[in-house]
């Protein structure tokens, strides 16, 4: 995470010695962020939109085995396999997504470390002096903890003495541009502020709520275009429909307790990830995606069954041996048993059920083009 965030800040800091003002930092830096993003974006949209080709066959699957689940993973993964579509695609693009994102995020809340580029002790003997000062006011800030560096700017500027005993440090920091269209981009948002209603503590309340409904109005259309390609994907997400809702609500929570810097990202990235969303939409439809489907299709049976595909098919066919001994059922040399009643000794029976791995083992290796495995020497009692 730690060499993610060194890469950001460095654009970050890039982009800010060209335009010295952290808002439109925020902003350009935000789209090239997209941009880098946008390959991994563009196959998670791939992926969807190829799903929802092959919902009626899927839903036709399940209506044909909904009585026996096995099989209907089977007949499942047969249908992808077929397709060529990667079931693990979409997670691991989400995976990936998260953990730049998080990157992103300490890029926006440590100005200081990454565009001002201070040295952590100089950070943290700051912080220091603030907190001591912010106890004998009596004064309570609740980012101080978790996210100091823009309480630090905030104070910086309109409090210098209290950094008086570092020398320089209020110097740099006076020439950092923390302003944008005339609010401050380190204050918090405060529902009681102390100077009243004025435009900076109106915009510092406006921006959470700002960052809410744009983070509303791109789960809304996201999920009115999930339901339209595949439906039956869509209703059976039940809790994560929920999770989706309920995430902007946390963001107006989070927004009114941090520096309005956070708030601020949350609305251009939201702004800008709805366009790319949009325009995904639009290119990914009609004749253009089931050409791009053919193409994967191809591109991917080319390559063979995923290690996804590979690990759920021999977990089946293990399954199914099991099943089969259990049962006392078997074809060939195969003999009929049960617990207790087969006659054998356990030698012999440790034989027969090695003897089903090693064949089920030998098929798969067949199927994928393995080495077929060296048959292990014989139990001993």
């Amino acid at each position: 995470m730690s060499l993610i965030a060194k890469l950001f800040g460095w654009i970050m800091y890039l982009i800010y010695q060209i335009i010295p003002s952290y808002g439109i930092a925020i902003i350009l830096f935000t789209i090239v962020i997209k941009l880098l993003t946008l390959p991994n974006t563009y196959k998670m949209q791939v992926n969807q939109a190829r799903q929802g080709l092959i919902a009626p066959k899927l839903e036709k699957i399940k209506k044909s085995f909904a009585n026996n689940p096995q099989r209907f993973q089977e007949e499942q993964n047969k249908l992808y396999q077929q397709e060529g579509i990667n079931q693990t695609a979409g997670c691991l693009g989400s995976i990936l997504m998260m953990v730049l994102l998080l990157g992103v995020y300490q890029v926006v809340y440590r100005p200081l470390t990454y565009v001002l580029r201070l040295e952590p002790e100089q950070i943290t003997q700051a912080k220091d002096l603030l907190v001591n000062w912010l106890e004998t006011q009596n004064i309570t800030e609740k980012s101080i903890n978790g996210r100091p560096e823009l309480i630090l700017l905030k104070y910086a500027k309109t409090n210098p003495e209290i950094f008086s005993s570092m020398g320089g440090f209020t110097d740099k920091l006076a020439g950092f541009n923390n302003n944008f269209l005339g609010f401050d981009l380190a204050g918090v948002p405060s529902l009681h502020p102390e100077n009243g209603w004025s435009f900076t503590a109106v915009m510092l309340v406006l921006l959470p709520v700002l960052a809410t409904i744009a983070q509303l109005v791109m789960t809304v259309i996201t999920q009115r275009h999930s339901r339209k390609i595949n439906p039956a994907a869509a209703q059976s997400m039940g809790a994560m429909n929920i999770m989706l809702y309920t995430t902007p609500l946390m963001t107006l929570w989070i927004g009114m307790s941090v520096p309005a810097a956070m708030s601020f990202y949350w609305v251009v990235n939201s702004i800008i990830s709805l366009a790319v969303q949009l325009m995904l939409y639009k290119y990914l439809s009609g004749e253009r995606l089931l050409k791009i489907n053919e193409r994967e299709k191809a591109k991917q049976i080319a390559k063979g069954p995923t290690w996804m595909q590979r690990m759920m098919e021999q977990s089946q066919q293990q399954l199914a041996e099991q099943e089969a001994m259990q049962n006392g059922s078997g074809n060939g040399n195969r003999t009929r048993y049960m617990d207790g009643d087969d006659g054998m000794s356990r030698k012999e029976r440790a034989e027969y059920e090695k003897t089903l791995i090693e064949a089920a083992r030998k098929r798969a290796a067949l199927k994928y083009g393995d080495d077929i495995p060296e048959e292990q020497g014989s139990v001993k009692d």
